[in-house]
């Protein structure tokens, strides 16, 4: 095991069985943090972090071949967490809604990431605008 000296929590160095998948060339930012890569296992090991996290609890995902287009989310609580997607259009309103359950969370991230909309789409967004 090897840990992550600045949260003092376990993480094993071994590769499971089954390759993970890998989503490469992101920008990350947990707090303070900025990755450029995440499995899921990663993204949820984070996201249970983020009460930790050096520079405030969020956590944003981009592509960085569309950095502008992002979903971010602030963990407010155990149980409410700010979620929004960006679209990256410059003049877009972009969606937010609250989640109280981290796997959610977690769950809506890795959909986003695989360019899955199914789940996204039957959230109940609040529409808010930029400017």
């Amino acid at each position: 095991m090897k840990t992550d000296d600045e949260l003092g929590a376990p993480w094993p160095d071994t590769l499971p069985a089954e390759a993970p998948v890998v989503h490469r060339n992101l920008t990350v930012t947990v707090g303070a943090r900025q990755l450029t890569t995440l499995t899921h296992d990663h993204l949820n090991y984070w996201l249970g972090n983020l009460r930790y996290a050096r520079g405030g609890p969020f956590m944003t995902v981009a592509r960085a071949d569309n950095r502008a287009a992002f979903i971010q989310t602030y963990r407010n609580s155990d149980t409410d967490y700010l979620f929004e997607v960006h679209s990256g259009v410059a003049d877009a309103d972009y969606l937010a809604t609250t989640v109280h359950d981290v796997s959610e969370v977690g769950q809506l991230i890795w959909d986003w990431l695989e360019n899955d909309w199914q789940r996204l789409d039957a959230v109940a967004w609040e529409r808010h605008s930029l400017w």
